[in-house]
């Protein structure tokens, strides 16, 4: 049997460097954390977030990528210091585990936007990627 990541408060945990399936299609490996600081080791997604990204990837029936998902706080103030990205929130969704980059390769990204609007309201556009995350308060979108 396949080992699955354990739940915790609405959220999956694990620990960097293991390889647990979150569901039958999403496995920790895809949402860890990809800074290289050692102190980096808790990793955690909300399962919600799993729960609807998985209903994207079966609607449009095609494998999704995570170009990223968890991010602790050392990354995230490495990401706001580079300058790499122009929307760096001061406590990111992806610091919170409740946030995906995500892409499918047969879909653009404006391709991929009617399937996203369905589940989520706010939502990075990027050439290659949509970044998705929790919040509902209001619809958010912005680009990169």
């Amino acid at each position: 049997m396949n080992k699955e990541a354990k739940k915790e408060n609405n959220y999956y945990v694990w620990k960097k460097g293991e390889d647990l399936w979150l569901n039958n299609w999403f496995k920790t490996k895809e949402f860890v954390c990809q800074c290289s600081h050692k102190e980096c080791v808790d990793q955690r997604v909300s399962i919600e977030l799993i729960d609807r990204l998985t209903k994207i990837r079966e609607e449009v029936q095609s494998p999704m990528r995570i170009h990223s998902g968890y991010r602790c706080t050392a990354h995230q103030e490495d990401i706001r210091k580079s300058g790499t990205s122009t929307v760096v929130a001061k406590k990111s969704t992806h610091e919170l585990g409740n946030a995906a980059d995500i892409s499918v390769s047969r879909l653009t990204a404006p391709q991929l936007l009617p399937f996203v609007e369905k589940r989520f309201k706010s939502i990075g556009i990027a050439l290659n990627f949509l970044h998705v995350d929790l919040r509902d308060d209001k619809v958010r979108r912005w680009n990169y």
